[in-house]
């Protein structure tokens, strides 16, 4: 697969084409930054042809697929060029400012036959996966509870678009929060139906809120919660995903990450009758650890699979579409 790169700067150059190059069956052909510094750095970097503008890269430049890496307010602009051009996209989360933006592209790629793919990584997690297998054999039950915490440490940066509403949608909730919500929806196999928020801006200056607490209910009736936070050290956070259900517990710690690192303890504890003195027990549970492979090789691969295969599978497409609908109404709340 011959691949183009939107926006090569940031994620595109730390993650996703040092991915792209670990995929034997995947080969970059060329990329494009409205820096010319940094076209100019990366292309150089990777030995590939480079510009400055988009459509006189997808003119020029022979390509099956085009991954985008730019700030959230030009996914939709960027993807229905690159759909012009009869290119399929594997496009960075979220899948664009709002709902409706991220339904007509959707719709669109659907129409055409063209792959459109949304960076959402985590659910590649060995460990995640192993907790979905878990809960699909019904190892802990009924889920009741979930919990998810997902943070880094974001003061203010010049120029940083993630810190303004028009560029970036949000703050903490579209950067981190979507991939809590898209996660929890894979791992539990039911979608968010209802949502609450608390979300300010606390600690910094900038106009998107820098912490958010969200609580939800799936359509089963699992409650939940979810912190998401810009203004918590890196290291202070155990970045942890938690299921409890009524025979046991699922705890992930440390895979809410770029890295597929990270813990799982999983515990069996069925109960019979109501015990009044409550005396608690600990039971050690089994752990299982993360592979440390390339989360990001793993969905260019899927996607690579798919677009081979022929057969184009909208599942996690459709699914972005939903968790923007989730984060609308979270905003339209306040």
């Amino acid at each position: 697969m011959k691949w183009c790169v939107i926006g090569a700067g940031g994620i595109a150059d730390r993650r996703t084409i040092p991915a792209i190059l670990k995929d034997e069956k995947s080969t970059l052909v060329a990329l494009m930054d409205k820096v010319p510094e940094t076209a100019k750095a990366v292309g150089e970097k990777y030995g590939v042809e480079y510009f400055t503008d988009e459509e006189t890269m997808l003119k020029s430049v022979e390509c099956d697929a085009v991954y985008i890496g730019t700030p959230v307010f030009k996914h939709y602009e960027q993807a229905m060029l690159a759909l012009k051009y009869d290119k399929h996209v594997f496009v960075e989360k979220p899948i664009a400012m709002n709902a409706k933006e991220g339904a007509e592209l959707a719709e669109a790629f659907k129409k055409n036959g063209k792959l459109l793919c949304v960076g959402y990584m985590m659910k590649y997690h060995n460990l995640h996966e192993k907790a979905k297998a878990l809960i699909k054999d019904g190892a802990i039950g009924s889920v009741n509870s979930v919990r998810a915490q997902f943070t880094c440490w974001y003061p203010e940066i010049k120029g940083a678009w993630r810190q303004t509403k028009a560029l970036g949608g949000g703050g903490a909730i579209m950067d981190l929060g979507v991939h809590c919500i898209e996660l929890i929806e894979d791992v539990l196999g039911e979608e968010i139906v209802d949502q609450k928020a608390f979300y300010s801006t606390k600690t910094f200056s900038y106009e998107v809120e820098d912490g958010a607490v969200i609580i939800f209910k799936t359509a089963s009736g699992t409650l939940g919660h979810i912190d998401v936070n810009f203004n918590v050290p890196d290291n202070a956070s155990e970045s942890k995903f938690e299921l409890y259900g009524t025979k046991g517990y699922i705890i992930c710690s440390g895979t809410l990450a770029q890295e597929e690192k990270g813990v799982l303890k999983y515990l069996y504890s069925p109960q019979g009758d109501y015990v009044a003195a409550q005396n608690r027990e600990t039971e050690k549970p089994q752990e299982f650890f993360g592979e440390e492979s390339n989360l990001y090789m793993k969905q260019i691969v899927k996607f690579r699979e798919a677009v081979e295969s022929g057969k184009l599978d909208y599942f996690y497409t459709d699914r972005a579409v939903q968790v923007q609908e989730v984060v609308e109404k979270i905003y339209n709340e306040k």
